[in-house]
């Protein structure tokens, strides 16, 4: 069952069209990485899918259920949310300012406790919050997310502007949600190193439009190896593998090959040698993730 679903999706600002058509399929109990540009649309999706902007068209379901104004309380009732950067009383501790979410959810004490344990602050619950770093403040966030054990939780950039020590202790905690807690997580970046490092399934949105969506497997097998050989008579050589039947692409001042096994690419250069190829460097190449969301996106990717 897939926890949230959205068919043909649009959110329209004035003349512009932020969302467009956008299908989104995220499974149960995975981490979903909704990755994106900056400006892409990735934070006005969550917003609609948590009621808190309305699509120009289209539906979203969550839990199997459409999100409308009749049971849009009801579906938020399990669902967890971060969006953008969190805010606090500063002057109220850690475990205050919980208690205030945990009043208005109608959820007893012994909840702050549990979701602060979660997010390894139990022993700065009394601090106030002013006092806190950015990493802190993040977890807490998070820990107000996670009262009363939602069984979904959207974050939006929770990673951003944190140091590397923040963003591990993020990525581990939100790496940990589906198997100990049986929760689905969404969660967007525009950081593909990120996603890469925290994610199951990925979907990626660009100027509005979903341009890829599958498991994060299926994206890493675009990542296919070649090989790489120059030559200072590439043309003659490119003349030798038409004959062979060896398909290749020319790239710049090298030709791409399909990656083969060590006897056969040995054979394979040992001919074309004997037959008066001048090869100067071989090598082997793939492309990696960010080289394939790239090409996807046609934007450059930040990292």
């Amino acid at each position: 069952m897939n926890i949230i679903t959205t068919n043909s999706l649009c959110k329209q600002y004035g003349t512009a069209l932020r969302v467009k058509d956008l299908d989104l399929r995220i499974p149960k109990q995975v981490v979903y990485g909704f990755l994106g540009p900056n400006g892409a649309g990735k934070s006005t999706t969550m917003k609609m899918i948590l009621g808190l902007a309305k699509p120009t068209k289209g539906s979203i379901q969550v839990f199997g259920k459409e999100v409308n104004a009749k049971n849009r309380i009801p579906i938020l009732k399990h669902v967890g949310a971060l969006i953008e950067s969190p805010s606090y009383y500063g002057h109220l501790s850690g475990a205050e300012n919980l208690k205030i979410i945990s009043m208005l959810k109608g959820l007893p004490d012994k909840e702050i406790d549990r979701v602060l344990k979660i997010v390894r602050l139990e022993n700065q619950k009394n601090k106030k919050v002013s006092q806190y770093s950015l990493g802190m403040k993040q977890r807490l966030g998070l820990a107000g997310a996670l009262l009363g054990n939602p069984k979904l939780l959207v974050l939006d950039e929770p990673t951003n502007g944190l140091d590397p020590a923040g963003i591990q202790e993020i990525r581990e905690l939100i790496r940990s949600l589906p198997e100990e807690y049986g929760m689905t997580v969404m969660v967007s970046s525009h950081l593909l190193s990120e996603i890469d490092q925290m994610a199951d399934h990925i979907g990626i949105i660009s100027k509005g439009e979903l341009v890829f969506q599958d498991s994060l497997s299926v994206l890493h097998k675009q990542s296919t190896q070649k090989i790489a050989i120059r030559t200072l008579n590439n043309q003659m050589v490119a003349k030798m593998l038409q004959e062979q039947g060896v398909s290749f692409q020319v790239q710049e001042d090298y030709l791409l090959l399909p990656k083969i096994a060590d006897q056969a690419l040995f054979e394979q250069i040992k001919t074309l040698l004997e037959k008066g190829a001048k090869i100067i460097r071989i090598e082997e190449r793939s492309k990696n993730l960010e080289d394939i969301f790239l090409e996807i996106t046609g934007t450059a990717v930040s990292l």
